[in-house]
């Protein structure tokens, strides 16, 4: 099988994918409560499988995944007041106080590192020589973060280009595509991605239960690896699309 992660290439074989299609593909996510039947790195995993498969159908790479950097105390699940209590519960979590400038750092100030992170990930990518650089933003707050990053860099770096968006942002608008947080379309996606980290089972028995920490239709209900199968299709497609337009304006 044709290697696709760039991590694990030999350099002959990074020139000559590169001459193919230069376009780097990288998952952005972190660790979150995604309900009790998915994966706490749901956002992440998503991200690096869709990557991989843009890289494996474009002739492009999979850069590593981004898994740490983002703010602790915005934008999580656990900061939900009405399933953060129930949350830490469940995960047995010591209860402690987590203030807004948790490890000394205010909120603005871990999105300004996490921010500058990104920034310097993309100019990396320049000196991998890579024309275009596709983010997959599997935690959606990750995507406001990065627009100004994606704006101030493709303005300094004329001979790369990136783009930054959430599953959906990439194909064309669709009813078969759409976003949520661990309800029909995160649990579908993962379903189909990675079904090792999906466990439909542990809501046997509660069918009308309220789920906790989960946004969106019921997945109980509407969630399957076809709706994923079919919705990661036309994602990949997109990015692959995407990523083209971006190496054609870098030129």
């Amino acid at each position: 099988m044709e290697k696709v992660r760039y991590a694990e290439m030999l350099p002959h074989e990074i020139v000559a994918r590169r001459k193919r299609f230069p376009a780097a593909f990288i998952g952005l996510g972190g660790l979150e409560w995604h309900g009790e039947h998915l994966a706490v790195g749901n956002d992440a995993l998503k991200a690096e499988k869709l990557c991989e498969l843009a890289a494996a159908q474009s002739g492009g790479f999979a850069f590593p995944t981004l898994w740490y950097g983002e703010p602790r105390v915005a934008g999580l699940i656990e900061f939900n007041p009405d399933d953060g209590d129930v949350i830490k519960r469940k995960m047995k979590f010591k209860k402690r106080k987590f203030s807004r400038s948790y490890f000394g750092k205010t909120k603005e100030q871990q999105i300004e590192f996490y921010s500058e992170l990104l920034y310097h990930v993309l100019v990396q990518m320049n000196t991998f020589e890579m024309k275009a650089v596709c983010f997959l933003c599997g935690h959606y707050p990750m995507y406001n973060w990065a627009l100004p990053v994606i704006e101030r860099f493709n303005k300094q770096f004329k001979d790369t280009q990136a783009f930054a968006g959430i599953e959906f942002h990439y194909p064309p608008k669709s009813k078969k595509v759409d976003g949520d947080h661990a309800a029909k379309w995160e649990t579908s996606y993962l379903w189909y991605l990675r079904p090792d980290c999906v466990d439909m089972s542990v809501y046997r028995k509660r069918d009308k239960e309220r789920l906790t920490g989960v946004f969106g239709i019921d997945p109980r209900k509407e969630a399957s690896v076809k709706v994923g199968r079919e919705a990661c299709d036309l994602i990949v497609k997109g990015m692959i699309r995407k990523a083209g337009e971006l190496i054609k304006k870098s030129q």
